[in-house]
């Protein structure tokens, strides 16, 4: 859309991609430059987008506070729907805090705290609930000030209610209420939110270590965060004790309104003197960073450093402490869910990437073709799905990031056929009407949504309503989610395929260069996957051809998690054609999901659940050693 006119507004760039509408910069006929927010065409059919974006305007319309981005106009264009904002130059709070290692300044940060306090303040005295605050909905402009965006699922109604799944929402910031349809979501919610926001900024990180969906819902509803003054020792106590309260797991002992939080934090002019004369100085950012990295202490001796040497070696402790703090994290998440795990220390990936290799030019079937990668694809004649040859060869599967995963070793597969996609909601659909399938979420007349250790069953949740509460009408082309083991393996089965086996998925996934993600060794942003709340829900199958494998194979890392049909087991694998266990209580999973950070999408990562297991998290694609024709 770059350079086209939508309404009266030239299209400059695009600024970013949401749940439901895309927002660029654009310029209107009088020179002024704005934010247009675009409805994206594929949810144009879905009326529950359609109203909720026109919801998302008549929030905007009732604010007027110098830190929440204004609406200017909002307007039908054809077939699109368009919301005009004041344009604010700047960065994403969550960008922000990715360029900084420690703590943010410290005036930078009172700062933020005390304007978003103000702003939501506003916000609910006008009878407006945020209800998805998060880093990324915080710009901060050239000045630091801040400003709020992105009310998309605000409710215009300061009242508690029981609304909008948690599943919707970005995880590491849901207030445990919000894993508990029973319990009810006011401004105290807000309150906890804005929380864990303001420990990022006082703290230099999050107050829960897990990346993994599953153990963060855990942490939200049973873990006491440590107190922010623990990775910043000079934080003035009264802030620290806030933040704290903010936190609490019972909304009666939070603070009940934002004015209170403000208040709770608020300093005298030589407290917040003497609080940013230590804070931004850099010897207590180096302090901070060698809290959060448990790193031994520089030596003496380097006053006399030239200052381009300092700068250099500031930078590469950074580095270090980066690396060594997300290792952290992902260490203390696995050791939380597999206790008997020994977590070994991570080795950066090494590996060069190579163009894939010409594969042997003999049609494998007739009618094959070639895809973008040079492998041959043809279409299976039971269920129309596009599937990819994957020859004959060695390939390094496991990694020695965690012990689950090793030992890294070579592994020799036969020839095989797997789905470019996984497996639709429309495919499901003409399965289920071939034989009259329920699903295990069916037969139990509930779904099972993951909160904590435990699944927890929704009413009327199962693969045509995945979180219980919308419909896949509208979504042919999204992947089948709330399927279980069982469910997968019987549709695979009816389209005369299998499940693959946890060595072909890996294979399909990283190729035999073993690369870390299936595209590359490049850490990935929301252009090559759906992860990390990017989209906050499935997206469609054909969505993210840039994230594609080295076969061409998509979505093998994020938007689900997939069945394999091995049983779940450790050590060493069989060096050709492993098929895991006879037998066992679970069966492995594989690729992420759409809630889950960027250690899910390594192709090495895996986990496992019983077979009856179904959640909104879990979809499957197929595979099979021969093509029938």
């Amino acid at each position: 859309m770059i350079n086209e006119m939508v309404g009266d507004y030239l299209i400059i760039s695009s600024l970013g991609k949401g749940g439901f509408g895309t927002v660029y910069k654009a310029e209107s006929e009088s020179g002024e430059t704005v934010a247009l927010k675009v409805l994206n065409p594929q949810a144009l059919e879905n009326k529950k987008v359609v109203k909720k974006f026109f919801h998302e305007a008549m929030i905007l319309a009732k604010l007027d506070h110098p830190h929440i981005t204004k609406i200017m106009e909002f307007f039908p264009d054809g077939d699109q729907y368009v919301i005009v904002m004041e344009y604010v130059e700047g960065q994403e709070l969550k960008k922000v805090m990715q360029q900084n290692i420690g703590v943010l300044p410290f005036d930078m940060g009172y700062k933020i705290a005390n304007q978003s306090l103000d702003a939501f303040e506003y916000a609910h005295k006008n009878g407006i609930l945020h209800r998805d605050i998060k880093p990324a909905n915080i710009i901060i402009d050239k000045s630091e000030n801040c400003k709020l965006m992105d009310f998309g699922i605000a409710k215009m109604s300061s009242a508690a209610s029981h609304d909008t799944a948690a599943s919707m929402l970005s995880v590491h910031y849901v207030p445990p209420e919000r894993f508990d349809r029973t319990k009810e979501v006011d401004v105290r919610s807000d309150i906890y939110s804005l929380g864990l926001v303001l420990y990022e900024v006082f703290a230099g990180r999050r107050p829960f270590a897990a990346t993994e969906t599953s153990q963060i819902m855990f942490a939200h509803l049973n873990e006491i965060p440590d107190s922010p003054v623990k990775f910043s020792p000079a934080l003035p106590p009264q802030i620290a004790d806030a933040v704290t309260k903010s936190l609490e797991k019972d909304p009666d002992d939070r603070f009940q309104t934002f004015a209170d939080f403000k208040r709770a934090i608020a300093l005298e002019q030589d407290e917040f003197d003497d609080a940013t004369a230590i804070m931004d100085s850099d010897e207590y950012l180096e302090q901070t960073i060698m809290i959060a990295g448990d790193l031994p202490k520089p030596a003496e001796g380097t006053e006399g450093e030239a200052e381009g040497e300092k700068k250099k070696s500031k930078g590469l402790l950074a580095a270090i402490v980066a690396f060594v703090v997300i290792a952290g994290a992902a260490a203390g998440f696995f050791l939380l869910k597999k206790p008997d795990a020994t977590v070994q220390p991570p080795t950066p990936p090494t590996t060069q990437i190579v163009t894939p290799p010409p594969p042997v030019d003999v049609e494998p079937v007739p009618g094959a073709v070639k895809n973008k990668k040079k492998f041959w694809e043809a279409v299976h004649p039971a269920d129309s799905a596009t599937m990819i040859f994957i020859p004959a060869g060695e390939f390094t599967m496991g990694s020695d990031q965690y012990s689950a995963e090793e030992p890294i070793q070579k592994v020799t597969l036969d020839n095989y056929w797997i789905d470019k996609y996984l497996v639709t909601n429309a495919q499901f659909k003409k399965f289920v009407e071939a034989t009259g399938y329920q699903t295990d979420a069916e037969k139990e007349g509930a779904g099972l949504v993951r909160i904590g250790r435990k699944w927890k069953k929704v009413e009327e949740a199962n693969w045509q309503m995945p979180d219980g509460l919308s419909s896949i009408d509208g979504k042919e082309e999204f992947p089948v989610s709330q399927v279980s083991h069982n469910d997968a393996k019987a549709y695979c089965k009816w389209a005369q395929k299998e499940l693959p086996t946890e060595a072909q998925w890996e294979k399909a996934a990283r190729g035999p260069e073993a690369r870390v993600f299936p595209w590359g060794d490049s850490e990935p942003d929301e252009t090559y996957a759906n992860f990390d709340s990017f989209e906050e829900a499935t997206t469609a199958v054909k969505t993210y051809e840039k994230g594609q494998s080295f076969y061409g194979a998509q979505d093998m890392a994020g938007n689900l998690y997939q069945w394999c049909k091995d049983w779940y087991a450790t050590g060493e694998r069989a060096a050709a054609n492993p098929k895991g266990p006879e037998q066992g209580e679970e069966h492995v999973i594989k690729g992420g999901s759409f809630l889950d950070g960027m250690d899910s999408l390594r192709s090495a990562n895996r986990d496992r659940y019983e077979p009856a297991y179904s959640s909104f998290l879990f979809g499957f694609r197929c595979a099979t050693g021969e093509m029938k024709k």
